[in-house]
């Protein structure tokens, strides 16, 4: 692959494979108009107590459009508590969330699915006993007219769709890197095998805002620096947002523009790699420890 510079200060973006291109006009044409300027989403001053726990204290986070958005922070600081609140599983006890030009505090996960917002989590949500095929093509079933019933029963416009789905499902395989093992069960992958088909599963759900919980749990920091270079390539091309948790700091450093450091439920830190990682409070709070 050859690689490209991102300008201003940003990543090294890796271009694809020549055979890779014809896949990547199919993924663009399934995928909705990305939001190409503005705000995809902001979350203001977000508050969340389990009994007596406070896990966020009026943290607050904005995601521009087309952009790469890192959260970091120690263990327990409030980051996937935030995702959750951002994805819809736990409704703030106060705030706002306005995702897409709309506010979406109180709506459930798969309506903000269906406005485009999708989500990984830190453990392996592939099921490890269908074919890496049957775990992609799940991530289109937003887009298969009528649902179940009519797959069943084969009605003209669902099995258009489904032809669809199919021929985006091995797009994009070959944008993953596992158009080969389409037919292979899914639980004999490698482990970065297994998280590549999460994150090309919800490619699958056209998304306009992807959440990468923990995106490399589990991998050692070659693997995860491969897997984030995947992700920056599939967001400069197809122009969704990003937005993830990453415990491997110089990753996040070197992937993301804007960074937001988290510590005991509050931003204690937001801005550039650079702002963040020269930050007083990151360096004392988390930084430090690394």
């Amino acid at each position: 692959m050859t690689a490209t510079s991102a300008g201003n200060g940003g990543p090294v973006i890796e271009s694809w494979e020549e055979g890779q291109f014809a896949a990547l006009e199919v993924v663009e044409a399934a995928l909705p108009p990305p939001v190409t300027e503005g705000t995809v989403l902001e979350a203001e001053d977000i508050h969340v107590s389990f009994g007596g726990v406070r896990a966020l204290q009026g943290a607050s986070m904005r995601i521009p459009a087309g952009t790469i958005v890192g959260l970091i922070g120690p263990n327990g600081s409030g980051k996937s508590t935030f995702f959750d609140v951002i994805n819809g599983f736990t409704i703030p006890d106060s705030g706002r969330i306005r995702a897409f030009g709309q506010d979406i505090t109180d709506m459930n996960p798969w309506h903000r699915a269906r406005l485009g917002m999708c989500r990984t989590f830190q453990a392996n949500h592939i099921d490890p006993n269908l074919t890496v095929f049957e775990n992609l093509i799940t991530g289109a079933f937003l887009s298969i007219s009528g649902g179940v019933l009519t797959s069943v029963f084969q009605f003209p416009k669902s099995r258009r769709d489904q032809q669809q789905a199919a021929e985006l499902t091995r797009a994009v395989a070959r944008l993953i890197d596992l158009e080969k093992v389409l037919e292979v069960r899914a639980g004999v992958l490698s482990f970065g095998g297994q998280r590549r088909a999460e994150i090309g599963r919800s490619i699958m759900s056209r998304p306009r805002l992807l959440l990468l919980d923990e995106p490399s749990a589990g991998m050692d920091s070659q693997e995860a620096g491969s897997l984030l270079r995947l992700v920056t390539r599939l967001q400069s091309d197809l122009g969704f947002a990003v937005c993830l948790i990453e415990h491997f700091v110089r990753i996040v450093f070197d992937h993301c523009s804007i960074v937001y450091a988290l510590a005991e439920g509050r931003v204690i830190a937001e801005g550039t790699p650079d702002e963040v990682s020269n930050s007083k409070a990151a360096q004392q709070h988390y930084l430090g420890e690394q």
